[in-house]
């Protein structure tokens, strides 16, 4: 399926946290039911109901901390000289990455980083993209974008023309092409 690309323009308002709050607010609220089932289980289970529980949550909270501390979605807007980004608040709670404004010459390119989805049938989700301002050290990089469809690419060369900045591709898959040499084409036909 192809979807016709949308003409890039500055100033570029852009929202890439989306996709992390839904998945923090999905982690926070598991491990809310856990430790409210911790403490029922507490005062109507024996122990070892209790500390199964406690066990599971402390998994639970570990994986919510490595969801919280890599989650990479910005909030912000890129303008012909700078961009500014908005600290990315979930819950009351200001999330890490990127915030304030900063001059684009700090950044080197913009990078188009291919993502995989899963390749079975009637499975939602599937390959997308995410595109990136990268910036010179110690600027951090800034998520500008999210695409699927194939259309990272595009979008990709329209902020590199607009920011004159280079394009990089991150995971694009490897296309490889065979072909017969001339000798081999006869022997086929030969046989």
């Amino acid at each position: 399926m192809s979807v016709d690309p949308v003409e890039i323009q500055l100033p570029y308002r852009f929202d890439t946290s989306t996709v992390w709050h839904t998945i923090l607010k999905g982690a926070v609220g598991f491990n809310a039911l856990l430790i409210a089932c911790i403490a029922l289980a507490a005062m109507t289970r024996p122990w070892p109901v209790t500390a199964g529980l406690a066990l599971v949550e402390i998994v639970v909270f570990g994986f919510t901390q490595v969801f919280f501390r890599f989650q990479e979605g910005s909030i912000g807007t890129l303008e012909q000289d700078r961009i500014t980004v908005e600290p990315n608040v979930l819950l009351g709670v200001t999330l890490p990455g990127p915030s304030g404004s900063y001059a684009l010459d700090r950044f080197s390119a913009i990078r188009v980083e291919f993502r995989y989805g899963p390749v079975e049938p009637g499975v939602q989700g599937g390959p997308n993209e995410v595109i990136w301002l990268v910036g010179k050290p110690p600027t951090p990089n800034v998520a500008v974008a999210h695409t699927d469809h194939g259309e990272g690419p595009t979008l990709g060369r329209q902020l590199a023309a607009l920011l004159k900045l280079p394009v990089e591709e991150a995971g694009a898959a490897n296309v490889i092409h065979l072909t017969l040499d001339e000798s081999a084409r006869h022997q086929d036909r030969g046989a």
